[in-house]
């Protein structure tokens, strides 16, 4: 994400479209939860309304300290034998201790199966009809999931929207499944990081330790659909109820399309006209589709209106919703 020399990555010349993209992945947290306890344990501890997800289904969710702030975002996944989480980055290594501290008593069981799999993610314009075909007619819905046989292991196909483009991710059983063979009989191109996150910006999703940490809480960093604003108690609940019927959090996620080709640093200022600083870059790349420099910022609710000029290290930025 710091450089615009590989634009051309992964793109068709003739119509710009993303080509179908694998990329491994090491940096993500698997936790199966189980246990009688485990539906009201989640539902009472976390941010999203999870009681209603039927065996296949996921949903995007939060766990919040007191006030209000992120120390964990993640997708969380009913499965037949209980929920599975997903998690990204450093949480990770974060994700037991931080629930493992809130049980007492409760018959849940939280058993980290991350060295058990191998991850990769698959995406691009062609990944509804690889999936389509791949499982015999299922449509490909995001946030949702299928499992079959991949060789020798079971791979579990988990259908995501972080991107502007279609994604999936694959966790399959064993720490080096024998699938090379099955992926290579597939003509797909290996990514790199910088091409998923290129196209993660484009879409606006939020992601752990760039959009998201614990300074945050979830309506400054474009999680409005990861909380419940209807469930009963949970961490945080009081202060995500207050800020939802004010209407006004200090601040929104906001994309920006930044003039020249100079990718801005992380954490960089973002001003307004009179030189004001009303947020920082927590994302930044160039996008192939849109020809330009674009980022992510969590604004000040006085300076996130689309259209409205700022400023990021003496270049114009204008404000714009997602997806860009």
């Amino acid at each position: 994400m710091s450089s615009a020399s590989s634009q051309a990555q992964g793109h068709s010349e003739s119509d710009g479209k993303v080509n179908l993209q694998l990329l491994p992945c090491g940096n993500i947290g698997i936790f199966d939860i189980g246990g009688k306890d485990a539906p009201s344990f989640l539902h009472r501890q976390l941010s999203q309304e999870i009681r209603n997800l039927q065996t296949g289904q996921g949903a995007s969710t939060c766990f919040l300290n007191k006030e209000g702030r992120i120390l964990l975002y993640f997708d969380l996944w009913k499965t037949a034998e209980g929920y599975q989480a997903i998690l990204f980055e450093s949480q990770k290594e974060q994700f037991f201790p931080l629930l493992d501290r809130v049980l007492f008593a409760e018959d849940v069981r939280i058993t980290d199966k991350t060295s058990q799999k191998a991850c990769w993610i698959l995406f691009g314009e062609g990944v509804p009809a690889w999936f389509h075909r791949l499982t015999g007619g299922a449509d490909c819905q995001p946030r949702s999931f299928h499992v079959m046989q991949a060789e020798s292991s079971a791979m579990s196909l988990f259908v995501m929207d972080w991107l502007v483009v279609p994604s999936l991710l694959l966790v399959i059983d064993g720490e080096t499944p024998q699938v090379d063979p099955f992926f290579e009989s597939l003509s797909i191109e290996q990514a790199d990081w910088e091409q998923f996150h290129a196209l993660r910006v484009e879409k606006g999703t939020p992601w752990p330790e760039f959009e998201v940490d614990e300074t945050m809480i979830p309506y400054e960093c474009g999680l409005e659909n990861a909380i419940s604003v209807t469930k009963g108690c949970y961490v945080g609940q009081e202060i995500i109820s207050r800020i939802h019927h004010l209407g006004k959090p200090p601040r929104m996620l906001r994309g920006l399309l930044i003039e020249g080709h100079d990718i801005p640093l992380r954490h960089q200022p973002v001003q307004d006209s009179k030189g004001t600083e009303v947020g920082k870059i927590l994302s930044a790349c160039w996008s192939e589709r849109l020809q330009s420099v674009i980022a992510t910022s969590s604004i000040r609710a006085k300076a996130c209106q689309p259209g409205t000029t700022l400023a990021v290290a003496g270049k114009t930025a204008q404000v714009a919703v997602f997806p860009f």
